[in-house]
């Protein structure tokens, strides 16, 4: 019989032990889903608005239209047009943008490259070639106005009413449309040129067109040293060439150092 009772009592208290610790689990687990961490929340939050930091030297426009992308998931689309000087080779300044861009902003950004080899402006207009722009619209017009194949032929003057030509057919068939200017590879020794961009520069901002001045990676056009990043026909960008306009341009789209 006391073989019994003490059997009965082990089995007791191992059964009150039992039910005593998955009591206790149960009530850990419901505390813990009742107060999830601040840190978790707040690691999330901060994540989710990270690629922000990277827009400080862009103009609220394209941050809103960023905004716009990450929050509905429908990219916005950046056309880069421009002559030779905007290759569409896999080396080429805009490839290396395009690279940079998608590392930084995922898959915010969709990037079409329309490269019109040694065209100048008057034969843009006259081709029509501006109606390819519109087919795809942009969102971003980043534009390479062929200043170095206007140089010596179009002139400035003609130039300038060239782009303002193609922008008016371009802002009449693309609403919302952003556009950033900037010019041509800088020509060694030139004389005439650099004031060339300099109106180019004023043109874009009595326009409000935003612009970007990608020769302050570039040697000075003095330098003999300018030459290794031009090709040997000095017509386009080198390898180094596409290295320093990408690099200006990943700061301004970036905020890179």
């Amino acid at each position: 019989m006391k073989v019994w009772i003490n059997i009965i009592a082990i089995l007791t208290l191992v059964t009150t032990i039992v039910v005593g610790k998955m009591h206790w689990s149960e009530k850990v687990e419901a505390e813990g889903a009742a107060r999830p961490t601040a840190v978790g929340s707040s690691s999330a939050s901060t994540s989710s608005n990270d690629w922000k930091s990277y827009t400080k030297n862009l103009p609220t426009s394209i941050v809103e239209k960023l905004e716009k992308a990450k929050k509905t998931g429908k990219p916005i689309k950046m056309v880069i047009v421009g002559s030779q000087d905007t290759s569409m080779e896999s080396g080429a300044w805009p490839a290396q943008l395009e690279k940079k861009l998608n590392d930084t902003y995922g898959s915010a950004v969709e990037v079409e490259v329309q490269e019109y080899k040694d065209k100048n402006s008057l034969e843009f207009i006259r081709e029509k070639l501006y109606e390819k722009v519109i087919e795809a619209k942009p969102d971003i017009l980043l534009f390479e106005p062929f200043l170095a194949n206007d140089n010596g032929t179009v002139g400035i003057t003609n130039t300038l009413d060239n782009i303002s030509l193609i922008m008016t057919h371009i802002n009449e068939n693309v609403d919302d449309l952003v556009t950033i200017i900037q010019p041509s590879h800088p020509i060694y020794h030139a004389v005439n040129y650099p004031k060339e961009a300099e109106q180019l520069q004023a043109f874009a901002k009595k326009n409000e067109y935003e612009y970007i001045n990608h020769w302050s990676e570039w040697p000075n056009s003095d330098s003999e040293s300018l030459l290794s990043y031009l090709t040997a026909n000095k017509t386009a960008p080198s390898e180094k060439g596409n290295t320093a306009w990408a690099k200006a341009l990943e700061i301004y789209f970036t905020n890179s150092k």
